[in-house]
């Protein structure tokens, strides 16, 4: 697993525990975890083209 993805999951995690007791600071890591989900791989592939 790559650590864009354990870092995506771990934030997604935290920030869900987080937003149940306050949101206005869950919320906003919510949003972070998910972006590194979409933009997971895009690191390789930015590689692969420099080659």
């Amino acid at each position: 697993m790559q650590s864009a993805v354990r870092w995506g999951i771990a934030l997604i995690v935290i920030g869900v525990i987080l937003a149940l007791l306050i949101p206005f600071f869950g919320i906003p890591l919510i949003v972070i975890g998910v972006a590194l989900l979409i933009w997971r791989g895009r690191e390789g592939t930015i590689e692969a083209i420099k080659e």
